[in-house]
C-alpha cells in the first residue's frame, strides 16, 4: 500500500457528520427495500425478473419505486466510498481509512455508524475485534 493515500485522524473526524447522515439514509433505504422486495416476491414478481404481461398497476409502480430506491442506495454507497474509506460492512455501517502513525506503520482508522467521532483504529492484520481507542494512536504520535 505504498502509493495509497493516508488519512489523518482529524481528516476522518471531519467526515463523520457527513457519513452519519449518509448511513442514516442507507439504513432507511435498506429497510424499505427489504420490505418492498418481500412484498414483490410474495406476489410472484421479485425484482430482477421480467414482469409478465397483464400485471396489476400497483406491481409496476412498486417495481419502479424499488428500482428508484435501489439507485438512490447505490448513489449513497458511492458517495460514502468517495470519502476515501473502505466499506467493510454496509449493514452496520462499518468503514476504515488507511492512516499512518508517526513511526511509519500503517493502521486502519475505524468508524462505525452510530459513533459520534472517530474513536478507534486497528492494525492492518486485525479487524473490528482488534479495535483500540484512538487515544492510544494519538499517544504514539499519529499523523
Amino acid at each position: 500500500m505504498t502509493d495509497a493515500r493516508r488519512y489523518t485522524v482529524a481528516e476522518v473526524d471531519a467526515l463523520v457528520p457527513e457519513l452519519a447522515r449518509r448511513f442514516e439514509t442507507v439504513m432507511g433505504l435498506r429497510t424499505q427495500l427489504k420490505a418492498l422486495y418481500a412484498r414483490l416476491e410474495g406476489g410472484g414478481n421479485p425484482p430482477g425478473q421480467t414482469l409478465p404481461d397483464g400485471v396489476p398497476a400497483d406491481v409496476i409502480r412498486d417495481r419502479a419505486v424499488f428500482d428508484g430506491m435501489a439507485e438512490a442506495l447505490r448513489d449513497e454507497v458511492n458517495a460514502i466510498a468517495e470519502t476515501g474509506c473502505v466499506i467493510r460492512d454496509i449493514e452496520i455501517g462499518l468503514v476504515d481509512w488507511l492512516g499512518a502513525a508517526d513511526d511509519g506503520h500503517d493502521v486502519w482508522l475505524c468508524w462505525r455508524y452510530g459513533e459520534r467521532t472517530l474513536g478507534w483504529f486497528h492494525e492492518l492484520d486485525t479487524g473490528f475485534s482488534g479495535r483500540k481507542p484512538i487515544d492510544e494512536l494519538r499517544r504514539r504520535g499519529a499523523r
